[in-house]
C-alpha cells in the first residue's frame, strides 16, 4: 500500500476487518493479538501465553517504573511501545482512555488520516525489527478500537493475527473500573459495550479464541487448552510442568468480583455479553452481536450533536479551574485586604491623640493653603497686568516698525535716485574723461607741430639772419647793430607782425 496516496476506495467506504483473507494465507507468518475491554483478563491471559513460550512483553512493569503497581500486581504484560503508538492515535482526535470524549466513536476513515499513517510507519518498522524467530504477540485493550490499523499493518507484513478474545461480565468489569478509574458503573458498562461492538465489528469472519475471565479460577485448564489449541502449542511443553505454572499465575487473590453485581444493569448489555460468550463456536450468535455492532455505528453516528454539545461543555468545564484559581486569589487578595484594614482600625483607635495632631497639621496646611491661593490670586492679577502691558507694548512696537518700514521704504527710494544719480555722474564722468583724452591727443598734436614749427623758425632765424648779413654788407655803410631779437621777433619783423 503507498502512504503517499489516500487510502483505496474500498477502505474509505468500508471499514478494514480480518476475514477469510486471514485464513486464506495459513502459510504466513502469525502474530497473537489478545484483545478485550479493559478489566477482562488481557493481562493474565497474557501472563500465561508467556509462560506457554509467546513472546508477549519485554518488561512487565510499566515504562520508568521498576516496580509492579496495585491494579496489575502480577504485572500488565504489555509492550508498551505498541501501547506508546496506540496513546498517541488517539491523542490525535482527543479521545484518550482518561479523557471524557473516549467513548465516542473514532471519526470516520480515521486511519486515513496523515498523522496516522506516520504513526503506522513507526508501528510497522517496530514490528518487523521486533519479531524473532519464536511466537510472536502483544496485548493492549485499546487495541480493540484501532484493529482497522492493525489490518493494514498485519497485510502489509504478511502476518496471519491470531486473535484471542477475553471476555468478562461487564457488571465486574464496571465494578473493576470504578475502583481503579472512579469510572460510574453506568459508564464503565457503556464502556464495555462499545468495546465489545468495535471487536465484533472489525473482526467480522476472522477466527478468534474467547477465553472467559471467569473460567480461570473456574478451572484454568478450560481456557489452557483452548489456547495450546487454537496456537498449536499442545506438544511445546510437559503437561504437568505447564499445569503447574499456571496454577501458579492464576491466583484466586488477584481475584476481586462482587457478588452482588451478577449482571449488568442494561438489558442490551446483557444480551450482548450472552451472544459474546457464545460467539467464537456459535455461528447465529456471532452474526446476531455483528448486527448489532453494526447498528450500533448508526447509533454512534446520532451521537455527532451530542458529542459537539459534550466538546463545548468540556471546553467550559477545562476553563473552570482557571477561575476557580481566580477566585481563589481574589479571596486572599481581599483577606488580605481585610487584615490591613483592621490593622490600620486598631492602630487608629490606639491613636486617637496622634489622629488629633494630624488633623490640627491638616488644618495648618488648610490655612496655609489659604494663605498660598489669596498669594497666588495676586500672582495671577499681576501677571494677567504685566500680560496687558506686555500686549500693549507689542501693539506700539508694531506701529512703530510700522512706522520705520515707511521710512527705510523712504530711504530705500534715496538710494534708488542717489545711485541712479551717481550713474549717471560717472556716465557724464566718463563722457568728460573721453573728452580730456581727445584733448590731450589734440595737445599733444599740437605741441608736435608747434616743436615743428620752432624748428622752421629757427632755420628761417638763420636765414634771415645771413640776409641781412649780406645787404649790409653790401650798402658799404656804418652798419648799426641792433641788439639780437629772438626767433619770434625775427619772425614777427620778417612778416610784418609788429606785436
Amino acid at each position: 500500500m503507498n502512504d503517499a496516496t489516500p487510502l483505496p476506495a474500498p477502505l474509505l467506504r468500508e471499514v478494514p476487518r480480518f476475514g477469510a483473507t486471514a485464513r486464506s494465507v495459513a502459510q504466513q507468518r502469525p502474530i497473537v493479538l489478545v484483545l478485550g475491554m479493559h478489566r477482562s483478563g488481557t493481562s493474565l491471559c497474557s501472563h500465561v501465553l508467556s509462560a506457554l513460550g509467546v513472546d508477549m512483553a519485554d518488561k512487565v512493569a510499566g515504562p520508568g517504573s521498576q516496580t509492579l503497581t496495585s491494579d496489575n500486581a502480577r504485572g500488565h504484560w504489555e509492550r508498551w511501545e505498541i501501547v506508546d503508538f496506540h496513546d498517541r492515535i488517539f491523542g490525535l482526535f482527543n479521545q484518550g482512555y482518561y479523557s471524557p470524549l473516549h467513548d465516542f466513536g473514532l471519526p470516520v476513515a480515521w486511519w486515513a488520516d496523515p498523522h496516522v499513517v506516520k504513526t503506522r510507519r513507526e508501528m510497522v518498522t517496530f514490528v518487523e525489527q521486533r519479531m524473532g524467530p519464536g511466537l510472536f504477540g502483544f496485548k493492549d485493550p485499546r487495541s480493540v478500537r484501532l484493529m482497522p490499523l492493525w489490518h493494514q499493518i498485519t497485510k502489509e507484513l504478511k502476518l496471519t493475527p491470531k486473535i484471542i478474545y477475553c471476555l468478562r461480565n461487564p457488571a465486574q468489569v464496571a465494578r473493576s473500573l470504578h475502583a481503579r478509574d472512579r469510572l460510574s458503573l453506568d459508564l464503565g458498562e457503556y464502556r464495555w459495550f462499545s468495546y465489545n461492538m468495535d471487536f465484533f465489528r472489525y473482526t467480522k469472519g476472522a477466527e478468534i479464541c474467547a477465553i472467559e475471565y471467569e473460567s480461570w479460577f473456574d478451572d484454568h485448564r478450560i481456557n489452557l487448552n483452548k489456547l495450546k489449541t487454537f496456537l498449536g502449542l499442545t506438544k511445546d511443553q510437559p503437561e504437568f510442568d505447564l499445569d503447574l505454572t499456571v496454577s501458579e499465575i492464576v491466583d484466586n487473590a488477584i481475584r476481586h468480583d462482587d457478588l452482588r453485581l451478577a449482571e449488568a444493569s442494561q438489558p442490551l448489555i446483557r444480551t450482548v455479553y450472552k451472544l459474546a460468550r457464545q460467539a467464537d463456536h456459535d455461528t447465529a450468535a456471532r452474526n446476531q452481536i455483528q448486527d448489532i455492532a453494526v447498528q450500533s455505528v448508526t447509533f454512534q453516528q446520532l451521537q455527532r450533536a451530542l458529542r459537539q454539545e459534550f466538546e463545548q461543555t468540556l471546553a467550559a468545564a477545562n476553563r473552570i479551574p482557571a477561575l476557580d484559581q481566580k477566585v481563589v486569589a481574589l479571596e486572599v487578595s481581599i483577606s488580605e485586604r481585610e487584615a490591613r484594614l483592621a490593622a490600620a482600625s486598631a492602630q487608629g483607635r490606639e491613636s486617637a491623640a496622634e489622629v488629633d495632631r494630624q488633623k490640627a497639621e491638616i488644618a495648618d496646611l488648610l490655612r496655609q493653603r489659604a494663605t498660598d491661593e489669596a498669594r497666588l490670586a495676586e500672582l495671577e492679577a499681576a501677571l494677567a497686568e504685566r500680560q496687558a502691558m506686555q500686549a500693549e507694548m507689542a501693539k506700539a512696537q508694531e506701529r512703530s516698525l510700522v512706522g520705520i518700514r515707511g521710512q527705510v521704504a523712504d530711504l530705500e527710494n534715496v538710494v534708488k535716485q542717489v545711485e541712479q544719480e551717481a550713474q549717471e555722474r560717472i556716465a557724464a564722468i566718463k563722457a568728460i574723461g573721453s573728452e580730456i583724452a581727445e584733448m590731450n591727443k589734440d595737445l599733444r598734436a599740437a605741441r608736435r607741430r608747434a616743436e615743428s614749427a620752432e624748428i622752421r623758425a629757427a632755420n628761417l632765424s638763420d636765414v634771415a639772419h645771413a640776409a641781412m648779413q649780406a645787404l649790409a654788407m653790401s650798402n658799404f655803410g656804418t652798419v648799426v647793430r641792433e641788439p639780437p631779437l629772438g626767433w619770434r621777433q625775427g619772425i614777427r619783423r620778417l612778416f610784418g607782425i609788429h606785436r
